[in-house]
């Protein structure tokens, strides 16, 4: 973008021809040429049909069943081995750090849903045995639901 240029401009349609000296036929030459080019285009026919992708992968069987099988599994250990050697496997201290914080995470997990299953397990353990309780408790969480719902539909409302 040209420094004459300001946000309020809009492109004109088609292209301004320079204005020429009719004294100099080579510049007259010169835009014809470009002109040719422009029109031509970068997406200029190749001369002949491209053949389509299955045309492409379509390939001859050689050989019977169990040469075509360990050839395909050579294959396929050759596509292995090439991707194995496009990885960047981490340092050390990078796996140990990164063996930590899945370790870590993995406790707190396992905590967090194991004082939740031990809160449910008791609070029915409770309820059976008085179904007031739990009667009680399943009323005040739907209400405390309802309020959370109400709450935050203000909030994305806005």
């Amino acid at each position: 973008m040209s420094a004459d240029k300001t946000v309020g401009d809009e492109p004109k349609a088609g292209r301004r021809r320079p204005l020429l000296n009719r004294n100099r036929p080579e510049e007259i030459e010169e835009i014809e040429d470009a002109d040719a080019v422009e029109e031509r285009g970068v997406t200029a026919g190749k001369g002949r049909a491209t053949p389509g992708r299955r045309q492409q992968d379509e390939e001859e069987d050689t050989g019977n069943v169990a040469t075509r099988t360990v050839g395909g599994f050579r294959e396929y250990l050759e596509g292995v081995r090439s991707e194995l050697s496009k990885v960047i496997w981490p340092t050390r201290e990078e796996a140990q750090r990164l063996t930590i914080i899945v370790l870590i995470t993995l406790v707190t997990a396992a905590i967090v849903l194991g004082a939740i299953s031990l809160f449910f397990t008791e609070l029915f353990r409770i309820g059976l045995g008085s179904p007031i309780i739990l009667l009680a408790v399943m009323v005040i969480a739907v209400a405390g639901g309802l309020i959370f719902m109400r709450v935050n539909s203000r909030r994305s409302s806005y």
